[in-house]
């Protein structure tokens, strides 16, 4: 079965206990381009483990010393840098990754919504996929067991509507 019909098929309405365990073992490595408010706001708001480059003292290394770092402490990258991360799989091949979130708008339009919805909703394992999140949906690309390189895209509202759905359960406790 496809990513997408696996994904879409595991859109329902969690309960907030559920979606908390989901996201309390999902862990980032924010890259240096992450602006610190949006970070502090990842952990106060939503009680996600970020750790970043900037507090590890990494800042200014390279992106391949980032992503290892990332990798070795089983951290999706939180990211930026598109063109490099995302795109470039000869650069940073699927092997040995652990996972990588692309954001592709500024901090002002950033939504929590669309990258905590990955570890809530998706049924099959994130690790060793890399994400691209934009306002209109995400696109996901990883490595087939036949080793060939796929994509695919979902639809953001989808997601919104789930996490709308869980935010009004936890603000009514």
């Amino acid at each position: 079965m496809r990513l997408h019909a696996l994904i879409a098929k595991s859109l329902r309405i969690v309960s907030t206990e559920d979606a908390t365990m989901k996201r309390k073992n999902f862990k980032l490595y924010a890259d240096e381009c992450i602006e610190e408010d949006f970070i502090n706001h990842l952990r106060k708001k939503h009680n996600l483990d970020v750790r970043s480059v900037r507090e590890e003292g990494l800042k200014g290394k390279s992106d391949a010393v980032i992503l290892k770092r990332a990798n070795k402490t089983r951290r999706f990258l939180l990211t930026y840098n598109t063109k490099d991360f995302f795109a470039n799989d000869k650069l940073f091949p699927f092997k040995g990754l652990f996972g990588i979130i692309s954001l592709k708008f500024n901090k002002i339009e950033t939504p929590c919504h669309h990258i905590l919805w990955l570890p809530v909703h998706a049924k099959q394992s994130l690790v060793g996929k890399k994400f691209l999140v934009s306002l209109e949906n995400v696109i996901v690309r990883y490595k087939s067991e036949e080793g060939k390189v796929l994509q695919e895209k979902l639809d953001i509202e989808d997601c919104l509507l789930c996490n709308l759905d869980e935010e009004r359960a936890a603000s009514a406790r």
